[in-house]
């Protein structure tokens, strides 16, 4: 089945609740909060920003962008799916965010719009991520900041009692979850050819041994998104799932991957 992020509002109601969920469980994660804290740290705070979430999901990283920026600052979020809008305007609480809707194709705004664009863990799910970065430079400002973060699904590990089942049930599973699960050794080159200047770029392992947090969360939201991706038979997926949480209740549990961040301008 292809990538369930690519087009969330076709999926079972049961797998976008599950998409809601697990969007949030790791936003209130303190490393992955941290990764969202530490870019956001690159930005001006003396001056207003015109500034655009794009693949903005529930809201996780503009709410934490219109914390810490500052607060004459315009802020956007857009998403393809409405179901994960109407959750992102729900939880959006007192930040003033305008939520955009869009169609695949062209970006509904008009020529260097934005000051800074964040994509987070957007393009790891995109059919044409070329196309995307291309449309986000148009409505970049001249100079414009684009910040991309990712997983580098294909390292992604959650360890199995031995390295054969360990491998191929990882490809199986990231491959599921992940239209373009290299899209992190892929990016120097996609920004290149984009129009963009690489500025500069870091990494964040997260990695978990004897007790899961982060992982252990990832495990849980794909119990929940198994049935519908069909990644595994039921039989095996119940088995991944039970070793997993008995690893993690036993002291056993391992599982890491890692998160780039890219830093880029415009051209020109």
């Amino acid at each position: 089945m292809p990538d369930p992020y690519t087009d969330p509002d076709s999926q079972a109601k049961t797998a976008i609740e599950a998409m809601k969920s697990r969007l949030e469980e790791r936003g209130q994660n303190d490393r992955f909060l941290r990764m969202i804290k530490n870019y956001g740290d690159t930005l001006p705070t003396d001056k207003s920003l015109c500034v655009l979430d794009l693949g903005c999901g529930t809201g996780v990283v503009i709410r934490q962008l219109a914390e810490i920026l500052n607060p004459d600052s315009q802020f956007h979020g857009a998403d393809i799916s409405a179901e994960l809008l109407r959750e992102a305007e729900r939880l959006s609480g007192n930040h003033i965010i305008q939520w955009q809707h869009l169609d695949t194709g062209a970006l509904p705004y008009e020529d260097k719009t934005f000051d800074v664009i964040t994509m987070h863990t957007l393009l790891s799910h995109v059919p044409d991520p070329v196309m995307v970065l291309s449309e986000a430079r148009r409505v970049l400002k001249k100079g414009g900041k684009l910040i991309v973060l990712d997983a580098d699904h294909a390292g992604t590990t959650y360890n199995q009692p031995d390295y054969e089942k360990t491998r191929r049930i990882d490809y199986l599973l990231t491959t599921a979850i992940a239209t373009n699960p290299d899209i992190c050794r892929q990016l120097p080159r996609l920004l290149k050819a984009s129009g963009y200047r690489l500025m500069n770029h870091s990494v964040d392992v997260i990695s978990e041994c004897g007790k899961g947090d982060y992982w252990l969360s990832s495990v849980q939201g794909f119990a929940r998104l198994l049935p519908t991706l069909g990644a595994l038979p039921e039989e095996e997926a119940d088995a991944w799932v039970s070793h997993m949480l008995r690893s993690h209740d036993d002291g056993t549990f391992f599982a890491s991957g890692a998160f780039y961040t890219f830093f880029a301008e415009t051209e020109g």
